[in-house]
């Protein structure tokens, strides 16, 4: 235990010397920004300034005061600084979110919580504000390239969907009920390109959002050698060989599916994209993009985890797969619960357990040599809050092992509390994370885990103690029995599930979802049902659930039905979540989205990132719920949370079999912080 302490104690001061080392060159690392007016400004500064001249908000009507003010990197790549204000006057509460990486600005967001925006110049007409807004953005900036996209404005009607091309530019204006979308990208051969976008977008008349990636992101490649015919016949060569591996739960060895049919092709897409890691995107650089083809086969039938069929990436220029993942379906089971022929079960131990889990006597262990290394308890605590964001951008599947031993180290304090079975109080503020492994593909099961790690350090990191239940601890009682003692040891409760549910729909009013014995007893002992969640939590402490599970946001539930409670959203919180409360429920009417599932929006996006870095953007970045789902979703996406798939709703395309939806439901305050 000593020698893993000095070799802790080393890590943990390499680590912090890396840090040092790497906001000591901070300064030399920016670029200056355009204009030497606002190049000695920091981002709390410049944000003020970017309202009053280039937004235009009338500031001096405003109380304002900085809420966070936090440095890191974007993609691992370059610094970058996030400023948060809140701007209260009699009639007016706004959320200011401003983002600069290289010191540059790259976003904007004005989010009001109560009343409207006030501007210097009355926004009549949304048009003419746009303009307004990128002459003085322009000024601001001195970019190149913003003064013919202010040209492109002259040649649109902003009361219509509509698409512009000039030259080497493509213009969407994109119009909704209650706000007007202007989205400027590269126009390539009319190939979508991902992530190099300016975007401007208004809400109810007034500026909501801006974002400039286009001197950001690169484009490394325009050469389109793979036709789409090409690459068909590609992605069908990589499935011959294809296999995938299905946790069985519990203590059930996984399952291998080894034979499958290939019906059809159920989509090609063709875009410019990069995947948002140093480890997974081409060439090492997430900020250079390349064109590439994703292809999307269906299978003749359901198989074993849910799995309808394959999505396939190769980039266009090479013809090299660089992705192949099992499409799979979170609704109700559709496979033969039967081993076939096809599938075979393994002996090699199932990744289903938990990274933090260790072993209750080394627990024992660590607390007997306590004493000694104390010193070592305060190097790692001190370095764990030091965590940034870029660490936890998703790493290929292949490396999961590797990213969760880093993970170990960094966060052996909370790994430590997670594996004791009694809930502890330390302070006011607890969360606990729950899981299950039955029928989910390998890759599902790392990602779920993932998430979780990255739940672990972000609300540590703000002061929550912690505990990671994911795997064989997720039973029925302990679910219910650890609801109480949470609520019992802490003012202020989250939670997190993420698994299968709604199977059982005998009375319709009720929700349930199950454990990780579900496969060797399928039956209500191990179904966790909103009645029984009403009985277990009766002080009404949890402020934030998320059940990553389907069926669970359907609606919201409340007194009465067959067992006296209905729906989660009542159950856990014991009333029915208002917009003005202190609670907020996220679930999923309907199918809840799979982690490995790539975005409809950005092909090089999959949930189990966006879900980690909505958790960046609450905790560590100091957003609230709605800000983290909305800023997240223009970021990667390109488009606002209410246009997003996830509120929009997903469809899975099963081919011959037809297809299933769903989509992420909020109940409850939005506009809440986690910490």
């Amino acid at each position: 235990m000593i020698r893993l302490g000095k070799k802790l104690f080393l890590f943990s001061m390499l680590f912090m010397l890396g840090l040092l080392v790497t906001f000591g060159m901070y300064d030399s690392l920016a670029c200056s920004a355009a204009n030497p007016a606002y190049s000695d400004l920091a981002a709390p500064e410049k944000t003020l300034t970017i309202l009053k001249d280039v937004v235009g908000l009338n500031t001096a009507t405003y109380s304002i005061s900085l809420d966070t003010h936090t440095q890191d990197l974007y993609s691992e790549s370059l610094p970058q600084e996030d400023a948060q204000y809140t701007l209260v006057s009699d009639e007016s509460k706004v959320e200011v979110i401003c983002n600069f990486v290289n010191q540059k600005l790259q976003l904007i967001s004005l989010h009001a919580l109560d009343g409207s925006i006030r501007m210097t110049q009355p926004c009549t007409d949304v048009l003419d504000t746009a303009k307004a807004f990128l002459d003085k953005y322009q000024a601001y900036s001195e970019a190149f390239y913003i003064e013919d996209m202010r040209s492109m404005l002259d040649t649109v009607d902003a009361n219509r969907n509509v698409t512009k091309t000039a030259e080497n530019t493509k213009l969407e204006v994109i119009v909704n009920p209650n706000s007007t979308t202007f989205r400027w990208t590269p126009a390539v051969n009319g190939i979508d390109v991902m992530l190099k976008w300016v975007i401007l977008s208004f809400e109810n008349g007034s500026p909501a959002f801006f974002m400039d990636n286009w001197e950001l992101y690169n484009i490394g490649s325009y050469d389109i050698t793979i036709s789409e015919e090409e690459a068909i016949d590609i992605a069908m060569k990589a499935t011959e060989n294809y296999s995938w591996t299905v946790n069985m739960g519990g203590d059930n060895p996984p399952v291998e599916v080894t034979e499958f049919t290939v019906e059809g092709v159920s989509e090609t897409k063709l875009t410019f994209c990069n995947y948002p890691s140093k480890n997974e995107s081409r060439n090492g650089d997430p900020l250079t993009l390349y064109p590439s083809w994703n292809i999307k086969l269906y299978f003749d039938k359901f198989y074993r985890g849910n799995v309808y069929g394959v999505n396939i990436a190769i980039w266009a220029d090479t013809g090299e797969v660089n992705d192949i993942r099992p499409m799979m379906w979170m609704g109700e089971y559709s496979s033969d619960g039967n081993i076939n022929d096809n599938e075979t079960a393994s002996g090699l131990k199932s990744t289903e357990e938990s990274d933090d889990e260790t072993n209750p006597s080394l627990t024992a262990i660590v607390w007997i040599a306590l004493p000694i290394t104390v010193v070592l308890a305060v190097t790692v605590v001190y370095s764990k809050r030091k965590i940034t964001p870029n660490e936890l951008h998703k790493a290929p599947k292949s490396n999961y092992l590797k990213l969760s031993g880093v993970l170990l180290c960094l966060l052996m304090a909370f790994s430590m509390f997670s594996m004791v079975p009694q809930i502890v109080k330390a302070d006011d503020r607890g969360l606990i994370c729950w899981g299950i492994t039955w029928e989910l593909i390998d890759g599902e099961s790392s990602a779920a885990q993932s998430v979780i790690s990255t739940m672990i350090s972000y609300f540590g990191n703000r002061g929550y103690t912690c505990y990671n239940c994911y795997g064989s601890q997720t039973k029925r009682e302990n679910v219910l029995d650890h609801a109480t003692a949470m609520e019992e040891n802490f003012d202020n409760v989250a939670m997190f599930h993420y698994g299968h549910g709604g199977l059982d729909m005998d009375y319709q009013e009720h929700r349930d979802y199950i454990d990780d014995d579900w496969e060797d007893d399928p039956s209500e002992d191990n179904e966790v049902w909103d009645y029984d969640v009403y009985q277990h939590t009766g002080s009404s402490k949890h402020f934030f659930v998320m059940l990553w599970v389907c069926r669970q946001g359907d609606h919201i539930g409340g007194l009465g039905g067959h067992y006296g409670a209905y729906g989660m959203p009542y159950a856990w919180h014991h009333t029915s979540p208002t917009s003005y409360g202190p609670d907020c429920f996220i679930g999923f009417k309907d199918t809840s989205m799979p982690l490995t599932q790539v975005s409809s929006h950005n092909p090089s996006i999959d949930y189990e990132f966006f879900i980690q870095r909505f958790y960046v953007l609450a905790l560590h970045n100091g957003y609230t719920v709605y800000n983290s789902l909305n800023v997240n979703s223009w970021l990667w996406f390109g488009c606002s949370y209410y246009s997003s798939e996830l509120h929009t709703g997903f469809t899975g395309d099963w081919g011959d079999y037809g297809n299933g939806t769903g989509y992420m439901k909020i109940y409850g305050n939005k506009n809440i912080y986690l910490y």
